[in-house]
């Protein structure tokens, strides 16, 4: 029987941080407008609260409907939210939570999110390429990504990669499916324990993630594999690896140097998970399974 292999695309196949500075420069600058503050004053305070998260990962995260579903510390688009909400408080600025909300989460978010550049990470393009040797070859794999991110700018950033290739990767264009919702809870969707523990988190992780549970499964149906032989990589595990490893595959977690310490002690000592620091790793972990 093949594999299925899922990839996340956005920081596990590029550097999020360098992708997202003009980013987190752009709304540090919408935030000091808003504020109506100095700009290097805003930067600075950036800074300062920036430690504060990286001190405290369990009590700052995404909040999505009144959960926490994802660390705010492990890339520059997460970490702005209570970095954000730190200046206006500091300054008073929009307390109706829901009109900040707004504001912060929907408006600034899409705006700046245009100023994003594109960094993949050393030797994606020649990771990507050899699953595809190897699925040509021996025919024991698939490659699918599945992304948060909406599906045609990771398709565009697939072809960009692909480029400069000898053999490309239009193969894989169309199996990138997006706007995966990895963070939307479903506490009806009975299929799944409501959540899981981790040794040295505070706060339960959330695993009714039934729209991407569905994505994946639906993958494995078309594919005819089923969990045991599904392998799943990304650089969030609360995001991309909790569901796959709560439903029996085996997951692997790119770091970087703002993932959680708590995520990476997890995986190293799961017997079906793992921890990367660059593609090549990855790829002999894939071949040795």
């Amino acid at each position: 029987m093949q594999k299925l292999i899922v990839l996340d695309f956005d920081g596990t196949l590029t550097d999020a941080e360098e992708e997202g500075r003009n980013y987190r420069t752009g709304y540090l600058a919408d935030i000091a407008l808003l504020a109506n503050r100095p700009v290097e004053e805003v930067m600075q305070w950036a800074e300062e609260f920036e430690q504060k998260v990286l001190q405290d990962v369990d009590k700052y995260g995404w909040n999505f409907d009144g959960k926490i579903v994802a660390p705010a510390s492990v890339d520059p688009y997460l970490r702005i939210m209570p970095i954000a909400r730190m200046i206006l408080d500091r300054v008073g600025a929009f307390p109706n939570t829901d009109e900040r909300d707004r504001i912060l989460d929907r408006i600034l978010y899409k705006y700046n999110y245009q100023k994003t550049t594109i960094a993949f990470r050393q030797g994606a393009g020649a990771f990507l390429q050899e699953l595809g040797v190897i699925e040509r070859t021996t025919q024991t794999l698939a490659t699918c990504i599945v992304t948060n991110s909406h599906t045609d700018p990771v398709q565009n950033k697939v072809r960009k990669l692909s480029a400069g290739l000898d053999n490309g990767l239009d193969w894989l264009v169309e199996r990138v499916h997006g706007s995966a919702k990895k963070y939307i809870i479903d506490d009806g969707f009975e299929n799944m324990d409501e959540s899981m523990s981790v040794p040295n988190l505070s706060r339960p992780i959330f695993l009714r993630r039934r729209l991407y549970h569905d994505r994946i499964v639906s993958l494995q149906q078309h594919y005819q594999v089923d969990w045991e032989h599904t392998i799943v990589i990304g650089d969030i595990f609360e995001l991309d690896l909790s569901v796959p490893l709560a439903c029996g595959g085996s997951v692997g977690l790119m770091v970087n140097r703002f993932t959680p310490q708590y995520e990476i002690d997890f995986l190293q000592s799961h017997s079906r998970g793992a921890v990367f620091h660059n593609l090549q790793q990855t790829m002999d972990w894939i071949q040795a399974q």
